[in-house]
C-alpha cells in the first residue's frame, strides 16, 4: 500500500541539486514522543462516504454481502496491510480490535474512523519498539548468524504470535534475515550492520512523519480491494502521480512502482522505457538501493514510496544506479545495475518488426509492447515492409504487453480478420455491448503465431483470444495474466465542497470482458495452444494470485464466423516442437531453470545460518555462470570468469522467439499442404 504525505511532497519539491542525504534530513535520536498521534480529519468523513457509496452502488461486483463477517474480514485485511509479516500485533490485540461488531460496521459504512486510527497509532508504537530493539541488537553485536534457525518469509497464512516472547523471537529472525541478505550482497559483517542500522533509523524517521492522509488512504484502499484487486482509492498525491503517468510527462526509468512490505517493488515496465529496454529488470523485483554510482547507494528499504520515487527519477540523460533484490529466501539474489534516465514517449512504444530465416523460409516478427493510440496505423506500415520482404508467416510477440486501449485492440484485430466482433463487454446491469471490426478484408492473410506470457494482460488477452476463436493464429508461450475487467476513475471532490483540500480519486471496476466464444478472459486468461517453459509458471504473478479477484464465468457466444481451422494442426505442430527442442541447448538450460523454480516455489523457509547461505549462494552463482558460458560457447563467444563480466554488446539467444519462428515455419508448411 502507498503511504504518502504532504511532508514527503515538500521533500520532493526541495532542490533537485541537493544530495539525497541533504533532503529531508533524518532527525537524530527519534523518541517514542516523536511518533504522531493521528486522527480523522473533517473532510475524510465526506470522502469516505463517497467511496462507500460509489463502491456499493456502482461497482461491477454486487454479490458482496456486507454482513458482520465482511466487516471482520475487512479489518483483518487492514491489519495485514500494516503488518503483512504478522510480527507487530499479537493475536490478543487483533481479537480485541475485532470484538465490537458494531464498531467495525460503523467505521466502514458510517465513516467514523476512530478504530482504524487507534490501530494505526498502536502500530506506530509497536513498530517503534521493534526498530529501536533491532538497532540495539546490531550495535551490541547480539545478532547470531551461526544458529540453525529457519526464517519463514511468507507468513500470510500464519496466525499472529500469541505472546510477546514469540513476537520478539520472530522479529529477531527478521533482523538476522536482513543482515544475512546484506552480507550476501558483498558487504562485510560490520558494513552490513551499519547499513541495516541506517535502514532501521530511516524507517523510524519516516514513521515519525506519518500523516492522517496515510491512514485514511490505507483504510479506504482496503475497502476498494475488498471488491477486487484493480479498484483503489487514490489520495491527492497519488492522483497527481496517476495523471503524470497518463501524460507521460515525467522523466525516469520507465517503471510503475508500488510499496510492498516497506520495499519499493516493480509492478510493471513501461514499454520503450529504459527499464524495459535494459532487459535486466522484471516485475516483482525489489529496488533496495538508489544512487549516482555503485559506491554511493542510498538504502531505500523502509522509506516512503514517494520519497523513493523522487530518488529514482531524475533529468533525462542522467545515470542512476539501482540495487535490486530478485526473489525471496533461497531464491533471493541481489545485484546492482545502471540505467540512463529518459523521457518516456509514446513513440518509444511503437510496434517494430524484423525478419528471421527458418529452414529457408522468411518469418516476420512483429513486436507489440502496448496497445497505444496509433498502433494500428503503425502496424500497417510494418506489415507493408514485411510483405515486401516476402514473409511466409508472421509471429506477433505480445510478451510483457500489459494492455492499453481497447479501441486499438479492436482495430488491430481487424488487420487479421475479415470482419466481425472482437470482444464483448458486460456491465453491472448485464447490458452487453460488442466491440466490432466493421471493415471487410485483412491486411495480412498468411499463417500466424501469437506469442504471450504471464505478463500479457488486458488488451493483449483480447487480441490473443480473438485470434484463437477465429482460428487465425496458433497461440504459443505461457498462460496470460487473466485481467478481464474494465475500470473507471472518478474524482471525489464536488464543485460545491467547502473544504480547502483535494479529496483524491476512486478507481473501480465497472465491467468485464468476454471472448467472442462467450468465455471470459478474467482470472483464467488465455491458455496457449503450445506451451513453452517459463519460470513465470511458478511465480505468484497473475490475477488468480491477487486478493479478491472477480470470478471466471461465461455468456452466450457472439455471432462470428471462424476464418480458419488451425486447431486440427496443433497436435502436429506440438509434436514437431517437442522433437526440435528435445536436445536444444537453450531449451535444456531453460528447463533446468524452470525445474529449480518449481522446487523453490513451495519452500517458504530459509536458513538463518550465514555459512549455509554463503555456500548456497556460491553454488547458485556457479550454476548460473556455467549456464551462461554454455550459451556463450553456442554463439562462438569466449567464456567469462564471473556473471558481471558479460559484455553489454553480447546478445544472447531468445529461445522463445526462435521457437515461435520455427513453429510459424512449420505452420506455413502445414497450411501450404492443405
Amino acid at each position: 500500500m502507498n503511504r504518502l504525505s504532504s511532508m514527503a511532497l515538500a521533500c520532493m519539491l526541495a532542490s533537485a541539486f541537493a544530495a539525497p542525504e541533504a533532503l529531508c534530513a533524518e532527525k537524530a535520536n527519534i523518541t517514542l514522543g516523536d511518533m504522531p498521534v493521528l486522527h480523522q480529519e473533517k473532510h475524510h468523513k465526506v470522502s469516505c462516504k463517497r467511496v462507500f457509496r460509489e463502491l456499493t452502488e456502482s461497482h461491477y461486483r454486487q454479490d458482496l454481502i456486507l454482513d458482520g463477517q465482511f466487516y471482520r474480514n475487512y479489518f483483518v485485511d487492514y491489519l495485514k496491510s500494516l503488518d503483512s509479516y504478522k510480527i507487530v500485533f499479537l493475536q490478543r490485540d487483533v481479537d480485541n480490535y475485532l470484538k465490537d461488531a458494531r464498531m467495525l460496521k460503523k467505521s466502514v459504512s458510517g465513516c467514523e474512523l476512530e478504530l482504524p486510527y487507534r490501530i494505526y497509532n498502536d502500530y506506530e508504537k509497536l513498530k517503534y519498539e521493534q526498530l529501536t530493539a533491532a538497532i540495539a541488537m546490531l550495535k551490541e553485536n547480539r545478532v547470531d548468524v551461526s544458529s540453525d534457525d529457519e526464517f519463514q518469509y511468507d507468513r500470510s497464512e500464519e496466525p499472529w504470535p500469541a505472546t510477546a516472547a514469540e513476537r520478539a523471537k520472530l522479529w529477531e529472525k527478521v533482523v538476522k534475515y536482513d543482515l544475512i541478505k546484506l552480507i550476501l550482497s558483498g558487504k562485510s559483517r560490520e558494513e552490513a550492520a551499519k547499513r541495516l542500522i541506517k535502514r532501521y533509523r530511516s524507517s523510524l524517521n519516516f514513521l515519525s512523519q506519518s500523516k492522517s492522509e496515510d491512514v485514511f488512504s490505507l483504510f479506504e484502499n482496503t475497502l476498494a480491494h475488498s471488491y477486487d484487486p484493480h479498484s483503489s482509492y487514490m489520495s491527492p498525491i497519488v492522483s497527481e502521480e496517476f495523471l503524470n503517468d497518463i501524460n507521460l510527462s515525467l522523466e525516469g526509468i520507465g517503471a510503475t512502482l508500488n510499496s510492498e512490505d516497506d520495499t519499493v517493488t516493480i509492478v510493471d515496465l513501461i514499454p520503450g522505457g529504459p527499464a524495459e529496454k535494459s532487459g535486466q529488470l522484471k516485475p516483482k523485483d525489489k529496488i533496495i538501493g538508489v544512487g549516482p554510482s555503485e559506491k554511493k547507494l542510498t538504502d531505500i528499504v523502509g522509506i516512503r514510496l514517494d520519497e523513493a520515487v523522487r530518488l529514482i527519477r531524475g533529468p533525462k540523460g542522467s545515470t542512476v544506479y539501482l540495487q535490486v533484490q530478485r526473489g525471496e529466501g533461497e531464491a533471493s539474489r541481489i545485484f546492482v545495475m545502471s540505467l540512463v534516465r529518459d523521457k518516456i514517449k509514446m513513440a518509444d512504444r511503437s510496434a517494430s518488426s524484423e525478419v528471421m530465416e527458418v529452414d529457408g523460409r522468411k518469418i516476420g516478427i512483429l513486436k507489440v509492447s502496448s496497445f497505444y493510440r496509433g498502433l494500428t496505423d503503425d502496424t500497417r506500415k510494418e506489415l507493408g515492409k514485411l510483405k515486401k520482404d516476402g514473409i511466409a508467416a508472421l509471429v506477433i510477440d505480445l510478451r510483457g504487453n500489459g494492455g492499453g486501449l481497447v479501441t486499438e485492440a479492436t482495430t488491430f484485430t481487424g488487420l487479421f480478420i475479415n470482419k466481425g466482433p472482437v470482444v464483448q463487454v458486460r456491465d453491472r446491469g448485464d447490458d452487453l455491448t460488442s466491440a466490432k471490426d466493421d471493415e471487410s478484408g485483412r491486411e495480412f492473410n498468411g499463417p500466424m503465431v501469437v506469442m504471450i506470457d504471464r505478463l500479457s494482460a488486458s488488451a493483449s488477452e483480447i487480441f490473443a483470444a480473438a485470434m484463437q476463436d477465429y482460428g487465425r493464429a496458433v497461440v504459443v508461450g505461457g498462460n496470460s495474466f487473466g485481467k478481464g475487467t474494465v475500470q473507471q476513475v472518478i474524482p471525489l471532490a464536488k464543485f460545491y465542497d467547502l473544504y480547502n483540500k483535494d479529496m483524491g480519486q476512486l478507481s473501480y471496476t465497472i465491467a468485464k470482458f468476454y471472448r467472442v466464444n462467450g468465455g471470459s478472459t478474467q482470472l483464467r486468461g488465455v491458455a496457449p495452444d503450445i506451451a513453452l517453459p517459463s519460470a513465470y509458471s511458478f511465480m505468484k504473478f497473475g490475477e488468480e494470485d491477487m486478493d479478491n479477484p472477480l470470478p471466471w464465468d461465461s455468456i452466450e457466444a457472439d455471432k462470428y464466423t471462424r476464418e480458419g481451422a488451425l486447431k486440427v494442426l496443433v497436435p502436429e505442430l506440438a509434436a514437431l516442437h517437442e522433437k526440435r527442442v528435445k536436445d536444444q541447448l537453450d531449451f535444456r538450460l531453460l528447463l533446468e531453470e524452470v525445474d529449480e523454480a518449481r522446487k523453490l516455489q513451495d519452500k517458504k523457509t530459509v536458513s538463518l545460518n550465514l555459512d549455509v547461505r554463503m555456500a548456497k549462494k556460491k553454488e547458485d552463482e556457479a550454476r548460473e555462470l556455467n549456464r551462461l558460458n554454455q550459451k556463450l560457447a553456442e554463439i562462438g563467444q569466449p567464456a567469462i570468469a564471473k556473471v558481471a563480466d558479460l559484455p553489454d554488446d553480447v546478445k544472447l539467444p531468445d529461445p522463445w522467439k526462435n521457437e515461435a519462428a520455427a513453429i510459424a515455419a512449420d505452420l506455413a508448411t502445414a497450411t501450404a499442404r492443405r
